[in-house]
């Protein structure tokens, strides 16, 4: 009997563990399940407090009060806050929240409803939400906006721009997705969206197949994109290219809209801030917000500026309803070409001890009766005792349109410079010369990112690819390199050409004011252009003497523009001092003021080293007072032991016009803006910026719009602006643009009463 028992014992014994072991593994795969399914869910569900916070902070409503615990849920009761702090009813939102405990958490799906109700209350139109097929996140262009980090979204909607922190996930790449979008921002991603996409006015090119999936290569936005064929489409495999609507969603593309049968032939004369005046139109066409330009002659590119149409006689258009949607480029543009003198590496020279060039497409070396052919890579190598160089000049032509001839042996701020167009050599006694010929808007494409950072806005590249283009017509029109067998050279000389690659939004800028140059009196103009103001612009007659030209006047840099006059030395101080005038355009400038000290033996010594050098290069301007009082040429290489420096004469804009230096052995007359920054050189001090910045090892003052004043431990110059300050500010051009400033408007403002006219017309055609 006890044994019985005993037994029976160790039975229900052996049951409860098997019991407990059972229940340890479901209660092992029940936390599992929960972590990684219904945890996951819970997660992807309910929207958590901060990122709500941070949308609601779109909403800008001031009496709502955030709160926040690390990991917490948007809950009913915030919902409810919320609503009464906008003023909001319950009844405006379709979510039921009014006998749900407080405590509930707000999923996702309901939040969505919640703030497009708030949005349509509070009518936000900035704020709203849209489907978008993602073409890319392209990280590799952050942008920074007030210390603040965003990628940049390619999309089929245009360019958006999302938070780095909030970065988009890129398996959304290929797919529509629904966003809550403020302006140009993404601020969330919704998920997959189950609408259909229209992308408008693409061109596709053809059908590939790749690992048994079809897709559709097509041109949109500027770009090529492989769209993947839904399993549904109509579209079939042998199709031929065109102009088209193209309509997808996540399955892939279901249908293309083709236009081809309603595109219209004919010239586009003129376009003007999105408006375009077609030949044979009386009324104007507005440029559709979707508008693409597609050039299929000679090498495909796809271009987004309507600007690129003028100077052709006739492209394939298609209008709709008073917009113009996209247009077909069928033939080759007239244009005129331009020679360009090519620099040694540090712009000492126009000649070459050696040449070595490369090309990125297979390309020919042409020299009398002899051709040449290399394939892309090949190096050749030209001495002044070259065959190809012993008899006239040799030519080097890329095979291809877009191809670019590198000069292996140039170096330049981006690297050893590409070139478009034909590269000439020639040969004499100091060595090989080069010069690319290329055609003049092709030119600009790398004048444009080396004269104004290509970060700067559109509008104000618009402005600096209108004044480089009238600056080159007008070297077109003279001699000033005939000897070189060229129109102009690569350096500051002329306008710095090709020292930084070429860039989309700099080609956009010429593209877009294609052939556009401003005109006085129905001729082009002297464009000149310099980098930031003091707060006023000098005529050139004033800085380089000679005839004064109507459009370039000494005005103050406000908004108004009203005419300089501060050549009396107490006004000019008090100008720079802040103490005369208000609402300068570059007032935040960096270099709007500056400052630089020196020891009276440092400016002494800085005087005495670049005297005779600058008497040499310009004796008629630095004068020396003989036994008379009076001021004549004469060669001096010193002055003695400095006693004082007075500025004698201004400019109605302050600009320093003379100034007169006295030593313990010559006393001498200073004329111009180029000596009194020379001779008070700062190359061996440190230039203050307001901003905080410094600078050393410069050869010269920023600018010649300075005072001097005396200490006891030696003198002080305090002064503004950065460059000669004859015609347009480029600082001042992008401020402009940032208040909303078309490219008119700012060479309207900087050049007085001139015209935007077409060089080509004025050249002839």
């Amino acid at each position: 009997m006890g044994r019985q028992k005993k037994k029976g014992r160790k039975k229900r014994m052996k049951l409860v563990w098997m019991s407990l072991l059972i229940l340890v593994i479901l209660g092992v795969i029940g936390g599992i399940l929960i972590k990684t399914v219904f945890y996951e869910n819970i997660e992807n569900r309910m929207m958590s407090n901060a990122e709500a916070n941070r949308l609601i902070s779109y909403l800008a409503i001031s009496d709502y009060e955030y709160t926040d615990r690390l990991g917490s849920s948007f809950t009913v009761k915030s919902a409810k806050k919320l609503l009464e702090a906008a003023n909001v009813s319950i009844d405006k939102v379709d979510i039921k929240l009014e006998h749900v405990p407080g405590w509930i958490p707000i999923t996702r799906k309901q939040f969505g409803i919640l703030y497009d109700a708030m949005i349509q209350e509070l009518e936000l139109d900035r704020l709203f939400s849209v489907s978008l097929y993602i073409y890319d996140i392209d990280s590799t262009r952050d942008k920074e906006i007030d210390g603040i980090i965003y990628e940049v979204i390619s999309t089929s909607g245009g360019e958006y721009y999302m938070e780095k922190d909030y970065g988009l996930d890129h398996s959304y790449v290929g797919k529509v997705a629904e966003f809550y979008v403020s302006n140009n921002e993404i601020i969330l991603c919704l998920g997959e969206s189950k609408e259909e996409i229209t992308i408008k006015n693409a061109y596709a090119a053809k059908v590939i197949e790749e690992e048994g999936n079809k897709f559709l290569l097509s041109y949109v936005n500027g770009g090529m994109q492989k769209l993947p064929l839904s399993r549904k489409t109509d579209v079939v495999e042998n199709i031929d290219p065109c102009l088209c609507d193209i309509i997808l969603s996540n399955a892939g593309v279901k249908h293309i809209e083709d236009y081809t049968s309603d595109l219209l032939s004919a010239r586009i004369t003129s376009c003007t801030d999105g408006v375009v005046m077609v030949e044979g139109y009386e009324e104007p066409f507005y440029l559709s917000d979707a508008f693409n330009v597609y050039k299929t002659n000679g090498t495909f590119k796809a271009m987004q500026s309507a600007g690129t149409l003028i100077g052709y006689d006739q492209v394939a258009i298609l209008l709709r309803d008073g917009i113009l949607e996209a247009a077909l480029i069928t033939e080759d543009i007239y244009t005129k070409n331009i020679r360009v003198l090519i620099s040694n590496s540090d712009y000492s020279s126009y000649y070459h001890n050696g040449v070595t060039i490369t090309s990125d497409t297979d390309f020919t070396v042409a020299y009398g009766e002899n051709v040449k052919e290399y394939a892309a890579g090949d190096k050749v190598e030209f001495q002044t005792g070259s065959e190809e160089l012993q008899n006239g000049s040799t030519r080097i032509t890329s095979k291809e349109e877009e191809g670019r001839i590198t000069i292996v042996t140039v170096n330049r701020q981006s690297g050893c410079p590409a070139y478009r167009g034909t590269l000439e050599l020639s040969k004499n006694d100091n060595g090989i010369l080069i010069v690319n010929e290329l055609p003049v808007e092709q030119y600009l494409y790398g004048v444009v990112p080396s004269e104004m950072p290509v970060s700067y806005e559109e509008e104000a590249l618009k402005a600096q690819a209108i004044c480089a283009r009238a600056y080159a017509y007008r070297q077109m029109e003279n001699n000033s390199f005939a000897q070189y067998g060229a129109h102009l050279d690569d350096s500051i000389s002329s306008q710095v050409y090709n020292n930084v690659s070429e860039d989309e939004r700099a080609i956009f800028a010429v593209d877009d004011t294609y052939g556009v140059v401003p005109c006085y009196d129905n001729n082009v103009i002297d464009a000149f252009f310099f980098s930031t103001s003091c707060g006023s612009t000098s005529n050139n007659s004033v800085v380089w003497g000679g005839i004064q030209e109507p459009y370039l006047l000494d005005t103050m840099e406000t908004e108004l523009n009203d005419i300089a006059n501060l050549s009396d030395e107490g006004s000019f101080r008090n100008f720079i001092d802040g103490k005369l005038g208000t609402g300068f355009i570059e007032e935040k400038e960096p270099f709007f003021r500056w400052s630089v000290d020196f020891t009276k033996e440092e400016l002494q010594d800085t005087i005495q080293n670049h005297l005779y050098e600058r008497i040499e290069a310009m004796s008629e301007n630095i004068l020396a007072r003989n036994s008379k009082g009076e001021y004549e040429k004469k060669s001096i290489s010193r002055i003695g032991d400095l006693v004082d420096i007075q500025v004698t004469k201004r400019g109605d804009s302050g600009i320093i016009e003379e100034m007169v230096i006295t030593g313990t052995e010559e006393t001498i007359l200073v004329k111009g803006q180029t000596n009194a920054r020379s001779l008070l050189s700062p190359e061996k001090v440190t230039i203050h910026k307001q901003d905080g910045g410094t600078l050393k090892d410069w050869k010269t003052l920023p600018s010649a719009y300075f005072y001097i004043d005396i200490k006891d431990d030696g003198y002080s110059i305090r002064g503004g602006g950065f460059g000669h300050g004859v015609g347009m500010s480029q600082n001042g051009a992008n401020d402009m643009a940032k208040l909303g400033y078309t490219a008119g408007d700012i060479i309207a403002h900087y050049y007085t009463a001139v015209e935007l006219k077409d060089m080509y017309e004025l050249l002839g055609r």
